[in-house]
């Protein structure tokens, strides 16, 4: 069995984007390894905590509640402050993972792999998926770590697959999707759905083409109901994880059905298959 470390920006990011290979995998009884890049200090504060409650304690416990629902054997954290959204004044922060020396940063990741033995690293890929300034630091984190660790792990990098996204809008379920929305009082239409994935964060597309993906995992209903209540946990984030958990179970499992990973170097067409011995 193997040790698969994920690296992630922020606390609820695990829920949305390698839940369910991380279920899977704890459930084929490799060590699964959740680090945390960021306490997410600048996510939305729940309203029983007030203006003095501590939203980076509460965050915290949101991750150890979903780590115990994907069975996730231990939760590093590397302490940096959230960035915020790209041109946010908290890029600013000379504390924040933006602005953080990429060769500590990894150094301190490299240590956990070693710590860990681990076989794999999981990334994100060299867009942080939508231009997340956070996202985008960890990709960079990812790929130093390993050329620091003392056995090079294999590094796997999450993101999402750009041309079923767009594909999708033309579906039946993109047209459910956009009622669901609507009656929510959320109005869009399949172009505004379009412009969305084509502009991320900071004006670039959202995921990769399939060309450069390596590897899709579709996931079991009983995977997606696990992703679901994982993402549950982090009830805080109502504008993000709420959205998401307000879709029908059945559109939901379109949208967070399949998950995918670049592997550097592979230079192979995308398998649908499990990538993790």
């Amino acid at each position: 069995m193997s040790t698969i470390v994920f690296l992630h920006a922020h606390p609820d990011d695990e829920t949305s984007q390698t839940a369910g290979m991380m279920t899977l995998a704890a459930r084929d009884g490799h060590r699964v390894v959740t680090v945390f890049a960021t306490d997410g200090d600048h996510g939305e504060r729940p309203e029983h905590l007030g203006p003095d409650g501590d939203l980076v304690d509460h965050r915290r416990g949101e991750a150890r509640a979903a780590a115990a629902v994907l069975g996730v054997a231990r939760i590093d954290w590397l302490g940096y402050r959230d960035s915020g959204m790209t041109g946010w004044e908290q890029n600013d922060d000379p504390l924040c993972l933006h602005r953080a020396d990429i060769d500590a940063a990894a150094a301190r990741v490299a240590r956990i792999l070693d710590r860990e033995d681990a076989d794999v690293l999981v990334g994100y890929d060299d867009h942080g998926n939508y231009g997340h300034p956070d996202h985008i630091a960890v990709h960079r984190i990812a790929r130093r770590a390993v050329e620091l660790a003392t056995r090079r792990p294999r590094l796997l990098e999450a993101t999402t697959n750009r041309d079923a996204q767009l594909a999708m809008l033309d579906s039946p379920e993109a047209a459910e999707f956009l009622r669901t929305l609507a009656a929510g009082g959320t109005e869009l239409d399949p172009d505004q759905l379009r412009v969305m994935i084509l502009t991320g964060d900071d004006g670039q597309p959202v995921g990769m083409p399939e060309s450069e993906i390596a590897w899709a995992i579709d996931l079991p209903q009983n995977v997606i109901d696990t992703k679901r209540r994982a993402m549950q946990c982090h009830a805080s984030q109502t504008s993000d994880i709420g959205t998401m958990l307000a879709l029908p179970p059945e559109i939901y499992a379109v949208a967070f059905g399949a998950e995918y990973l670049i592997e550097p170097g592979a230079g192979q067409p995308m398998r649908r298959a499990w990538p993790f011995g």
